[in-house]
């Protein structure tokens, strides 16, 4: 060949178009999915929902926290001596007067005799005392720092009230200030009960330590029972027989209300105490149970189980032994053998803690090493056949790597009707990698609210908080932010093959589409990962905040400047609009085509939102499109 042909121009082959093809995926309404072989998941599975919650007909993003209260906030206050009469006070001790205000001494000195007030102390010598500043409260998180051991709530026809524990004391929570209700307890893991009665609306409170009882109404406040001194609330101290282990209300650990009467556990055995019907106060008469167990240990809790999702005479009461037997009672006077039987016995599973169940329904659901266990199917189905019938089944694993790691704390659950979930808590875990577990209580899809270092639920009214590791309570689902601080969604989906199992696939491109408001800032970032192996991408920036809405009760009222001073422009454009249209339904959107680029033989997508607004997030997916091209297959 000569040179110059050589160096001829060759005519360029044609172009091959590519052999597209185009898929929708729905979103994963059945939430998280990890008992399924990954190359044959159903539709509507995901790998990872993090703060991504599943709803009827998609996901949603979840909402943030908000500061309720801080109980150290008060640890200062609450362990500080109250001021006394003619003691002596060297200089640089600390007293508090009655309405929680602290004060230094100045000098040593032997303060005034009774009947004087410190007030009054300090007005006669004003130059002795100098007042203390409570200070700030340790930062969060903080070593020393007390978590929430656990928490209830009370209500009645004029007021709602809740309550939260740390290790030696008691709060109540209900204000944004929490206020002391009692200090020097030996265990801050309690459990309460309320029984109203013609005398008014009670509530009955008892920790694992067995501290003397706590008594509760609107009317006379907290009493704790110490007999023989009489109660301030004018109802009967609660005491057992003489020389009892219960005797003077010692050593009960649990309390709980079946058909009209209180039923106590007593600490560390197989005895099981009542009072007589609609009464908070007496005699206790004991039901001993040792012969009814077979595997030994002590009574953990008690809860009543009712086959019509009423309060009638086909109800039972469930008795749970620390090694997980069921012991299932019926009747109405456990004094009468004629009216009391043992129905049955059954084996449910180590349970997770003396609070860990809660009511579905008629059903009692109990929080076990082995999973969310409905009674309902513990006496049908052989152990065997239980791994089929637990609640949890889809999150197996996860559940007993949580078990495994978090054995150690009590766990909770808590149904809130109003978002249409059941939480519980995953209590424990280092700072950044805190969270709790969300089902949806109609469809049971799982997902984790990772943000939410959940020790304890409480309940008021329509809203739910909970206590965390550092020892504040929470605000669920009440801003865009967590405490603060944005969090970040992680969604993802279920394995794809695309419809060509085995053969190499190119993800060229996705689309999402979602459910939201027009104004709403999430800017969400579509990758995925390939052939079983789940790598996540750091997360994107969070989106421009547009503040509140212009709508009432969440616009902000103007004006910015002083009544003095004629407002600006710039004043007006941030007030409220009150002439704005409130929302309608939110509108679908999409984030039009975005490229992805990846190859293998099996997909996940991966849906990733950073949140950082003001307002509580409105979005939840719908679907994720995708163009893909099929390969050969690499051997």
């Amino acid at each position: 060949m000569s040179a110059h042909a050589a160096y001829r121009r060759q005519p360029v082959p044609g172009q091959y178009a590519q052999q597209l093809k185009a898929i929708t995926i729905p979103a994963p309404t059945r939430g998280l999915i990890q008992h399924e072989n990954d190359a044959y998941m159903g539709p509507g599975s995901c790998i990872v929902s993090d703060n991504w919650i599943p709803t009827m007909r998609g996901v949603k993003l979840r909402g943030g926290c908000v500061r309720h209260c801080d109980l150290h906030t008060m640890a200062v206050v609450a362990d500080t001596p109250a001021w006394l009469n003619a003691t002596f006070y060297a200089a640089g001790a600390i007293a508090k007067d009655t309405d929680n205000s602290l004060w230094g001494a100045r000098q040593d000195h032997i303060s005034a005799a009774a009947p004087n007030t410190f007030a009054a102390s300090r007005a006669a010598i004003p130059y002795l005392w100098t007042p203390v500043p409570v200070g700030v409260t340790p930062p969060v998180p903080d070593p020393s720092r007390q978590p929430i051991v656990s928490a209830f709530e009370y209500a009645d026809v004029s007021q709602q009230r809740m309550f939260a524990a740390q290790k030696t004391k008691l709060f109540d929570v209900t204000a944004p200030v929490p206020a002391l209700v009692k200090s020097g307890q030996n265990s801050g893991n309690y459990c309460a009960s309320p029984l109203a009665n013609l005398a008014g609306n009670w509530l009955i409170v008892v920790n694992d330590a067995g501290d003397p009882v706590l008594r509760f109404n609107s009317t006379s406040g907290w009493v704790t029972l110490l007999p023989p001194a009489t109660p301030s609330d004018g109802a009967a101290a609660i005491t057992g027989p003489v020389g009892s282990p219960v005797e003077f209300g010692r050593n009960l650990t649990y309390v709980a209300k079946y058909r009209s009467r209180l039923y106590f556990i007593e600490k560390q055995s197989m005895n099981l105490w009542f009072l007589q019907t609609d009464s908070v106060g007496g005699l206790l008469t004991k039901i001993p149970v040792s012969g009814a167990a077979t595997l030994g240990g002590y009574l953990l809790f008690l809860a009543s189980w009712t086959i019509d999702a009423g309060d009638g005479i086909d109800d039972k009461l469930v008795v749970v032994t620390s090694e997980g037997e069921a012991l299932i009672f019926t009747g109405n006077d456990p004094g009468n053998a004629a009216t009391w039987r043992q129905e049955g016995r059954y084996f449910v599973g180590k349970p997770m803690g003396m609070n860990a169940h809660t009511q579905v329904g008629g059903d009692l659901v109990i929080l076990t090493v082995e999973g969310m266990v409905p009674i309902s199917q513990v006496i049908t189905k052989s152990a065997g056949e239980m791994e089929l019938a637990m609640i949890s089944r889809a999150i197996k694993p996860m559940w007993r790597e949580e078990v495994k790691a978090k054995i150690a704390y009590p766990w909770t659950i808590k149904r809130w009707d109003e978002y249409g979930g059941i939480f519980v808590t995953f209590p424990g875990g280092l700072p950044g990698n805190r969270y709790c577990l969300v089902m949806n209580s109609a469809t049971g899809a799982f997902a984790r609210a990772v943000g939410y270092d959940a020790m304890a639920f409480i309940r008021k009214a329509e809203n739910l908080y909970f206590g965390t590791q550092d020892g504040v309570v929470m605000w669920a689902e009440q801003s865009g932010t967590d405490d603060g601080k944005p969090y970040v969604c992680t969604l993802v989906g279920g394995w794809e093959t695309f419809q060509a199992r085995s053969q190499t696939v190119v993800w060229h491109q996705a689309r999402a589409v979602f459910t939201a408001g027009l104004t709403e800032p999430f800017e969400p970032q579509i990758t995925s990962t390939t052939d079983y192996v789940v790598v996540i991408p750091p997360p994107p920036a969070a989106g421009p905040d547009p503040g509140l809405p212009d709508v009432w009760n969440q616009g902000k009222w103007g004006p910015l400047t002083p009544a003095t001073v004629p407002p600006t422009q710039a004043d007006r454009t941030r007030w409220a609009q009150w002439d704005q249209p409130a929302p309608t339904r939110p509108q679908n959107r999409n984030t039009l085509w975005v490229s992805v680029g990846t190859t293998g033989f099996a997909h996940a997508p991966i849906l990733q939102v950073t949140i950082a607004q003001t307002v509580k997030p409105d979005v939840e997916l719908v679907a994720i499109a995708a163009t893909f091209e099929v390969g050969g297959v690499n051997v």
